[in-house]
């Protein structure tokens, strides 16, 4: 026990460590490129009193101070939750981030619980079909679908939903059927929102128009379950304890899912943990072709008009999800394995 919290600890340390690095970074990038956000922030002022309103901006985003104290101030107040308001949209910047990344998480968790299932099974056939016909199409199918551009497999899916079945999986919901049955978002999850406010309408609309940007952020997470656990199913089919098993009459589905199977869990854990996370990329840009509002969006928005509270904040909170997520599937893949050293 006092092995695993002192793990713990570190990796919690590290994270920390490499968050401030990354909001340092993220500040200095974003602060130093062109554009004036005290202008922004002023309403862009023109006239005789342009420069003094301009100036007071600059002090009350403390664009006066010395850039490393600048730098000291932003890592204190993220550190603290305060974040401040949007330069552009004048409303706080967590508010701003947690609309955008609820839906961004939906998404991704609804994608992945499509393709997890799907990629370890087509796995696990993969690889007792090894050396076969079926198998080596699978394998190929796994290296495409995980290879292939998110925003192409996007667009063709759109235009086959939209053009060809007749149904609209534009936007995140209908905006119009929500302002007349009184929608109002609780949780930012709207599947979950829906069925707590009892509207199953509505619930079928959300969920109709997640469906297929669903589908092709799943790809990634099956084609990488294809390959994955085809390659790990074939190693642990070949360890001595599950030949012994089969020596000894054991049932073929227990020596597949309760010998096999189990044997390769640690790494399955650790590969599609990863995997969600590379796959917030391509949630963002999914979420830019259906017209879905999400953090790309959000960030691109934030980058147009030099709003640089909501920029830095953006690429920090998205950073610091890759760095939580890591630490995570480190922690879960020593917890469920015995043999990964603590």
């Amino acid at each position: 026990m006092v092995a695993s919290l002192n793990y713990l600890f570190k990796r919690v340390f590290y994270s920390v460590f490499i968050v401030i690095g990354i909001i340092v970074v993220t500040y200095l990038l974003i602060i130093l490129s062109p554009g004036d956000p005290a202008a922004r922030w002023a309403g862009n002022p023109r006239g005789p009193g342009a420069e003094k309103a301009i100036e007071f901006a600059r002090v009350e985003l403390n664009l006066d101070k010395p850039l490393y104290l600048q730098v000291i101030l932003f890592i204190y107040n993220v550190l603290t939750g305060n974040l401040g308001v949007s330069i552009s949209t004048k409303t706080p910047v967590l508010t701003a981030i947690w609309t955008h990344m609820s839906s961004t998480l939906e998404l991704l968790i609804f994608a992945y619980i499509i393709g997890i299932p799907i990629g370890v099974l087509l796995g696990v056939f993969s690889s007792l079909r090894r050396g076969s016909f079926k198998g080596d199409v699978l394998e190929s199918i796994g290296f495409i679908v995980a290879n292939t551009p998110s925003f192409w497999t996007g667009m063709a899916l759109f235009l086959v939903f939209s053009e060809v079945l007749g149904v609209s999986s534009y936007g995140r919901i209908d905006t119009r059927l929500a302002t007349i049955m009184g929608f109002k978002p609780i949780t930012g999850f709207y599947l979950i929102d829906t069925l707590i406010q009892g509207n199953i309408i509505l619930f079928f609309d959300v969920l109709k128009r997640l469906i297929p940007p669903a589908i092709v952020v799943s790809l990634y997470p099956i084609g990488t379950g294809i390959r994955v656990v085809r390659v790990l199913m074939s190693e642990a089919l070949s360890e001595d304890y599950v030949k012994q098993a089969i020596a000894l009459g054991v049932s073929r589905r227990t020596v597949i899912w309760d010998y096999a199977f189990k044997g390769i869990i640690p790494g399955l854990t650790q590969v599609m943990g990863l995997s969600f996370v590379y796959s917030l990329v391509d949630a963002m840009v999914v979420e830019y072709v259906f017209g879905r509002e999400g953090l790309g969006s959000l960030l691109v928005g934030a980058v147009v008009s030099n709003d640089f509270k909501l920029a830095v904040a953006t690429l920090i909170i998205i950073s610091s999800f890759y760095i939580i997520a890591n630490t995570i599937t480190d922690i879960v893949q020593a917890w469920i394995d015995p043999r990964v050293k603590l």
